[in-house]
């Protein structure tokens, strides 16, 4: 059980014991992410005399350690040492602008002059008073005298400028002594470490929480990893990346040397773990969700991906650490032999599964991307494979897993019986899930039994199987997607739908030169919208259909706009061979969308519109069977 009590800081004080080490920073904390305006905000309500909150801090060894209010407290610190940053228009008064205006004793525009006044007084007070004794130290005669520099007419009335500015700057003054002398609550905790992530968990159940692999690794700081193949320096420069966009200048993290991480090469579990998801995510950006613009972002891949490998439920994350040391031990060796194993199995996974999430399609070069799955799906793939490969286990009847061994140095017999079917039917079962939504929610629960039983993906498909997944899809998709002024964009089954089909047609060529490519309708969504406009209020047909899409060359897209391929004489001329687009494209003849030229009745055009999409899907399942089972 653990204990806490009741304290209270000064704003100088919690500077104070920050400066002195008596207070620190964690390195599992999640970074100062506030901007300006929620800075100011609070210490607008700091001197407004509004509740702003306490902080929560973790009694360990005689120091404290910063769990929560990180925000709040480098902002409070940010203030005491550089209060001038926190001067703004709200602390000019403008009465007493106005009053020394009338004292310049000069013409011109009063907004012009007003507003030049304000600049002089904001860059002379955070040109000149960088600390909270400057503050309270101010020259007001300097300013004065910047003032009548601007404004020679205005000597005759320095002493009463002076006094007014005098005025409006006691008030600030007030503010800053207000602030800084202001008692923060704080919450002290003293008993077993262990207890933190629960107590993390529960108070960041609101606002910017923690991940939970951030709220577990204060537990696992203790246990260090040294490491020494150049394969894995990419985990250094993350973490290192990572600390460096965490602060600003006003707060330090405990134990953090930049110059001793990169040379010691020595991080802890959760910065391992850590390093390696950033690793692998940017390494293959189609498989993971990779952000190359977020430096502190701690990515859940690398914590489910390394736990699934170790064959552990997601329920047991928090023991992740120490299953690393039993089942890996934390020795060089055995852990960069572990890391390279599951890096053999992504990229045996990726490699197996280019067809539907790698294939060009839409995606530009400098484009964010986007996989087409979730992340426990893709984690379960790989953690199957390196499962098959690499463990042996036992799972009695309570659900209890038994007699677990990981052994990176060889190749279990599963694995040589169940490859054959793998590669055989992975792109299969992985389009299957994608298109039946087999991952929605959470997913924890199937990740857990898939890891468990392993047999999820040794299996074989027929083609029986994934036509009734795919049309149960289409016919569903149909019926939702009651658009009349609003289409939906592509979403990742339709893109994978695609991906399965143009894989096949687009050459390597095609896949490698600098052309883009569109997701296009056919029957063009705006003159669809404008057809169905003429109707009843409630006329309403799928136009995203994955009937209506195929893949164009921009350049096509764009000439051809809100016409058919067939209809737009500019299209036509730019165009070798109308029939090799058909072919390549969109599997279509001129007469496919004759009926949009046609004066059409309701009914009728929701009949040809729906045959349309029928026939053209029939042709798309062709070309998917063709490509997935021949």
């Amino acid at each position: 059980m653990g204990k806490w009590e009741m304290s209270k800081y000064t704003v100088e004080q919690l500077n104070n014991d920050y400066k002195s080490g008596k207070i620190t920073v964690p390195k599992y904390q999640r970074g100062a992410v506030w901007n300006k305006k929620q800075k100011e905000k609070l210490i607008d309500s700091m001197n407004k005399g509004y509740p702003f909150g306490s902080i929560l801090l973790y009694q360990n060894d005689g120091k404290r350690q910063i769990i929560d209010g990180l925000q709040r407290s480098t902002t409070i610190i940010e203030f005491v040492k550089n209060p001038a940053r926190y001067f703004t228009d709200d602390n000019i008064n403008d009465e007493i602008v106005n009053k020394i205006i009338d004292s310049l004793g000069v013409v011109g525009p009063r907004s012009e002059i007003e507003e030049k006044l304000i600049s002089i007084i904001k860059n002379w007070v955070s040109d000149n008073h960088h600390t909270m004794q400057d503050v309270q130290r101010m020259q007001y005669g300097d300013l004065v005298d910047e003032i009548i520099d601007e404004w020679p007419t205005a000597i005759s009335s320095k002493n009463s400028i002076k006094e007014m500015v005098k005025e409006m700057f006691n008030t600030f003054q007030d503010v800053c002594n207000n602030i800084a002398n202001m008692p923060i609550p704080a919450l002290v905790y003293e008993g077993d470490e262990s207890l933190l992530p629960e107590i993390f968990e529960r108070i960041n159940s609101q606002g910017a929480k923690l991940t939970k692999q951030q709220i577990y690794s204060a537990t696992w700081a203790h246990d260090v990893v040294k490491l020494s193949d150049s394969k894995f320096d990419e985990i250094i420069t993350n973490n290192r990346d990572r600390y460096e966009n965490m602060l600003d200048d006003n707060m330090e993290l405990e134990d953090y040397n930049p110059i001793e991480l990169n040379r010691e090469k020595e991080v802890n579990i959760f910065e391992l773990v850590f390093g390696f998801g950033k690793m692998i995510s940017h390494k293959y950006p189609y498989l993971f969700n990779y952000d190359p613009d977020d430096k502190t972002k701690v990515e859940s891949v690398g914590f489910n991906l390394v736990n699934a490998c170790l064959v552990q439920r997601t329920s047991n994350m928090a023991q992740l650490n120490k299953n690393i040391k039993l089942l890996i031990g934390l020795d060089t060796a055995s852990i960069e032999k572990f890391l390279s194993k599951i890096i053999e199995a992504i990229d045996y996974v990726d490699k197996r599964l280019g067809a539907g999430t790698k294939f060009k399609g839409n995606t530009r070069s400098d484009s964010k991307i986007y996989p087409l799955h979730t992340e426990l799906q893709i984690v379960s793939i790989i953690a199957t494979v390196f499962i098959s490969r690499h463990a042996t286990f036992e799972v009695n009847e309570k659900g209890d897993i038994q007699n677990l061994i990981i052994d990176t140095s060889n190749y279990n017999q599963k694995w040589a019986q169940m490859k054959d079917r793998f590669n055989k039917n992975i792109m299969m079962i992985y389009a299957i899930d994608i298109l039946g939504q087999k991952w929605r929610g959470s997913g924890d629960k199937k990740l857990d039994n898939i890891i468990l039983e392993n047999y999820y993906y040794d299996r074989n498909v027929t083609w029986k199987e994934f036509e009734q997944v795919l049309d149960v899809y289409y016919s569903t998709m149909n019926s939702e997607r009651n658009e009349r002024k609003q289409v939906a964009s592509p979403k990742e089954p339709e893109k994978l739908i695609l991906n399965l089909i143009y894989s096949k047609i687009f050459s390597a060529n095609d896949q490698n030169d600098n052309s883009n490519y569109d997701i296009e309708h056919l029957s063009p969504k705006n003159l669809m919208k404008e057809k169905i406009s003429t109707y009843s209020d409630d006329f309403r047909l799928p136009i995203s259909s994955i009937g209506n899409l195929c893949l164009l060359p921009e350049y096509d897209n764009r000439v051809k706009k809100d016409k058919t391929i067939y209809q737009d004489e500019c299209y036509l001329s730019k165009i070798d061979n109308i029939k090799e687009v058909e072919e390549k494209y969109t599997f279509t003849i001129k007469s496919d969308l004759a009926w949009l030229d046609e004066d059409l009745t309701e009914d009728q055009f929701r009949n040809a519109y729906l045959s349309f999409l029928d026939k053209r899907y029939k042709k798309m399942k062709e070309k998917i069977q063709n490509n997935l089972f021949q």
